[in-house]
């Protein structure tokens, strides 16, 4: 009798133990299981591990996080010749249709990279940044992720020029001068030259530079002092004296590449 209770103590014993680790299982998996998508609003932040992709609502856009190619940053604690850079592959499915980006960030940087496809602009950073003597399993990757539509352009046209192999574009509302544009355009004038006053500052369409050219204050010229000439590059070297102290940008060997009507 007592063996027959001592057995039967014994079974109840090995089903709670089995009881508790499956339990313990569930409540593993269900902690460290990532939801496969995520749904998030345009500007809104959201932050993708590996194999996860953002839905972005109201628009036709999925990012979804399919790996890290390439972690080259220079780690913290660590002196480096280079800064080195992260190289992330993101698959982008656009109305059912799937594209393939790279997206890279340099390293020893705080500030989101920035990227491009079709009307949106993305915002992105690579974490973790690296540490001197820890290694980043891909399971701790995180791509923290921010998808905005770009700005819109109208009542002017926008008007790319190329400076000795070197672009730049002028968002243009001055009638006037978009009148000469199109002229200059159909060969039927010899002002070629764009005068426009350098405003500091980036806009979307003048990328990479960090300065643009006023809207009104431009004007096609067929000659202007020497002081204003000179490359998108060497604007963006010495921008300060270019703004303060030259405060034009009249490159001469300007020519028109493009011209995008949004009048």
């Amino acid at each position: 009798m007592k063996n027959h209770f001592t057995n039967r103590v014994c079974v109840l014993k090995r089903y709670i133990l089995i009881a508790l680790l499956a339990l313990s299982l569930l409540w593993s998996a269900g902690c460290t299981n990532q939801p496969e998508e995520i749904a998030v609003d345009l500007g809104q932040h959201s932050s993708l591990a590996i194999g996860q992709r953002a839905s972005i609502k109201g628009e036709e856009l999925k990012i979804e996080f399919v790996e890290v190619v390439a972690d080259s940053r220079c780690p913290t604690g660590a002196t480096c010749v280079w800064q080195g850079e992260v190289t992330c592959l993101v698959g982008i499915t656009y109305f059912e249709s799937l594209n393939r980006k790279a997206l890279t960030q340099p390293g020893l940087t705080g500030e989101p990279s920035q990227t491009d496809f079709k009307d949106y602009e993305i915002a992105f950073n690579v974490e973790p940044y690296p540490v001197v003597g820890k290694e980043i399993k891909d399971s701790d990757y995180r791509l923290q992720l921010t998808v905005d539509k770009k700005p819109t352009l109208s009542g002017g046209v926008l008007v790319t020029f190329d400076v000795v192999g070197e672009r730049y574009s002028i968002f243009i509302t001055n009638k006037d001068t978009v009148e000469q544009v199109f002229t200059v355009q159909r060969g039927e004038s010899k002002a070629t030259i764009p005068s426009g006053r350098l405003i500091k500052g980036s806009v979307f369409y003048n990328e990479p530079w960090s300065w643009h050219i006023d809207s009104e204050d431009i004007h096609m010229a067929e000659f202007t002092i020497e002081l204003c000439d000179g490359t998108p590059s060497q604007v963006e070297a010495n921008l300060d004296y270019w703004v303060q102290t030259v405060q034009r940008f009249c490159p001469w060997s300007a020519r028109i590449v493009k011209i995008e009507d949004f009048r």
